[in-house]
């Protein structure tokens, strides 16, 4: 009666994120994984998890990149999307600056078709689909048309399943609040995100404006610890929850 929807993203981001999703999914508690298909290590990510049967695989819609020195653009050759993309070829940084440039809605899903078939030739099966950064809030009639093509494509709906924990953000910095959130929890489906890369120079050179890059990769490589520590688990076992994949869900 009580089932936790863990997901980890930016799978495919870099080789730092690549190496923690993997651990954390042998540790058993993460049960879906999100992978950017804009991303650099796309392959080497496939290499690590695509053929496991206990994760469910998700497409992490990818249209902005948001640090300074790490980039990322799109699938599609850059003359087909000139709308999504700044005049070096990437993503834009911030996904509010589709608010006052609003990009093609066609130009969006044909990026998405050569995301989603990137995946697939990489060996992913994909069930789901979820957004990095939320674009789709600053483009008026994008929810609709994503909904749109998610149900055409017969995947599952990121946006039907948040009953996210409380403090989530917390528990890998604040020692035994993991459990003291589930102990108090009823019955119920809940969601529980995270973004875990183990520390290294590659994730300290990401950063921008408002983050730190130093900051940005001890606080991943927290997150990296506590997913794949063993006590996380036993913590769900010891609070009656079941770690579930998106498959196993129901829409709320």
């Amino acid at each position: 009666m009580k089932t936790l929807i863990t997901r980890a993203d930016d799978c495919a981001s870099s080789r730092a994120a690549n190496l923690a999703i993997a651990r954390a999914a042998d540790a058993g508690f993460i049960k879906n994984v999100s992978v950017m298909a804009a991303g650099r290590y796309v392959d080497e990510a496939a290499q690590l998890l695509a053929k496991r049967k206990d994760i469910c695989f998700g497409m992490h819609m990818t249209l902005n990149a948001e640090w300074d020195n790490v980039r990322w653009g799109p699938v599609s050759l850059k003359a087909q999307v000139p709308s999504l993309v700044d005049k070096d070829g990437y993503f834009h940084q911030d996904p509010a600056w589709f608010t006052e440039n609003r990009p093609a809605v066609e130009e969006i899903i044909a990026e998405l078709n050569a995301q989603l078939d990137k995946l697939a030739r990489a060996g992913f099966t994909i069930s789901y689909v979820d957004s990095h950064m939320r674009p789709e809030r600053y483009v008026e009639g994008l929810p609709q048309e994503l909904d749109r093509w998610i149900a055409e494509k017969g995947l599952i709906n990121h946006n039907f399943f948040y009953n996210r924990l409380p403090q989530n953000d917390d528990f890998a910095s604040v020692p035994g609040l993991f459990e003291q959130v589930l102990a108090r929890l009823g019955d119920g489906q809940y969601f529980f995100l995270s973004h875990p890369a183990v520390y290294s120079q590659e994730m300290a050179a990401c950063g921008n404006a408002k983050v730190d890059g130093e900051q940005l990769a001890r606080g991943r490589d927290r997150e990296a610890d506590f997913l794949a520590s063993p006590d996380t688990l036993a913590i769900c076992e010891r609070c009656g929850f079941r770690p579930i994949r998106y498959d196993e869900a129901v829409p709320l």
